[in-house]
């Protein structure tokens, strides 16, 4: 799986300190994408999914883990190698949280049924949608743009979300491979 980089702690993309993994390579390249250095699917950073597996256990293992991230690039481009981590890091949080520029109501046609169960079993919330620039209402805390939707695949998370999605958009900055990173949702660009 092509893997551009997990930074843990996170707080700007879900609730609580999460561990954030962003994948390589989007097709969809939606115009001013907060990560466009990710369009591109690197295969110089190709890793097994059990090295990546043992490589996260470290921050798997910390206690003030309230959940996992997956974005990108979108981690729905490869399914295979996803749905192969996907019920390994349940088995460490209950709440994955994943981002995909595809519509929800295609998925079952682009994964098909089986790949579509387990992802419906394995991750908590999903965000779905292409980012739209003009749809960017600088409000939500979760979503880019006011197409994507929200879906709560298991239910328990609403409550764990809800003062999250009330408290609006934040950036956090931290610093990877010697440069400064801003993390989060970003407000709209003009």
């Amino acid at each position: 799986m092509l893997v551009d980089r997990a930074i843990f702690p996170i707080t700007t993309l879900g609730p609580g300190e999460r561990l954030v993994i962003w994948f390589s390579g989007c097709s969809k390249q939606c115009r001013n994408c907060s990560n466009p250095e990710l369009w591109f699917a690197d295969q110089t950073k190709n890793i097994e999914p059990d090295i990546l597996f043992q490589t996260l256990t470290p921050y798997l293992k910390q206690q003030k883990l309230a959940g996992i991230t997956l974005t990108g690039g979108d981690p729905l481009e490869q399914t295979e190698d996803l749905i192969e981590i996907l019920p390994r890091l349940r088995m460490i949080t209950n709440d994955i949280l994943l981002y995909t520029g595809y519509v929800y109501e295609d998925l079952p046609e682009i994964l098909g049924s089986k790949l579509f169960c387990i992802l419906k079993e394995t991750v908590s919330v999903l965000i779905d949608g292409p980012y739209i620039e003009e749809l960017n209402d600088s409000k939500s805390s979760l979503r880019g743009s006011t197409n994507q939707q929200i879906y709560f695949f298991d239910e328990k998370m609403v409550e764990k979300y809800r003062p999250y999605l009330a408290q609006g958009r934040r950036m956090q900055n931290v610093f990877y491979q010697d440069k400064m990173i801003s993390v989060g949702i970003p407000r709209r660009c003009c």
